[in-house]
């Protein structure tokens, strides 16, 4: 295999968490971090607010700990994402593209809420795809014939970390669901793997 050119390679990463009010899944928080994925440290923190122009469910109200006074006092929707574009704006030629989420992709539904299409890269600060962090986090727990279901604070508990702050903020869900992924990474050794009998029956398909 060719050594890698790790000068091409970009250190950053945004993990990104959404908030949202219910039954109509309208955003009421955006978080975000940047995470140096050379040191593992957050480089950087991000969180707004989102007014959704409605009353909040009191049981997100509880699960979320957002009052109705924050998001009254909020911006919509295109303010908070523009807050969001010049948050990242320094970061753009160190970043990846797509960004980190827990189990789905928020990134495409900020994209709908703020009503850009998949074809508008001009104003749009992600990729066209996301890291599901939680999809790994089961293929980890796969590889070592364990379930992998449960939530970001339960799974980091798999991996001998301890969730930080406050369930169900968008900010700390961000910051936490970077914290696992570098533990996921660590996972990853760079040593040679070894032919197993599934990649010898390969060889022999590919040779006949």
């Amino acid at each position: 295999m060719p050594d890698i050119d790790r000068s091409t390679l970009r250190p950053l990463i945004v993990s990104l968490d959404l908030e949202y009010n219910q039954p109509s899944k309208r955003l009421i928080q955006i978080g975000a971090v940047i995470g140096d994925l050379t040191t593992s440290a957050v480089a950087d923190r991000f969180s707004v607010f989102v007014n959704p122009a409605e009353a909040l469910a009191p049981e997100i109200v509880k699960l979320c700990g957002i009052q109705q006074r924050d998001v009254d006092n909020a911006p919509d929707i295109h303010e908070a994402y523009r807050r969001l574009v010049t948050w990242l704006k320094p970061y753009k030629n160190r970043r990846s593209l797509n960004p980190l989420t827990w189990g789905g992709g928020d990134s495409e539904d900020l994209r709908g809420a703020v009503g850009l299409s998949r074809e508008d890269l001009s104003t749009w600060v992600f990729g066209r795809r996301w890291l599901d962090v939680k999809t790994v986090f089961n293929a980890w727990r796969a590889a070592h014939q364990r379930p992998g279901d449960g939530g970001l604070a339960k799974s980091m508990t798999k991996l001998g970390l301890a969730f930080q702050g406050r369930r169900h903020n968008a900010l700390d869900d961000a910051e936490n669901t970077f914290v696992i992924y570098m533990a996921l990474l660590a996972q990853f050794k760079p040593e040679p793997v070894p032919v197993t009998g599934m990649q010898k029956a390969l060889g022999r398909h590919r040779a006949s």
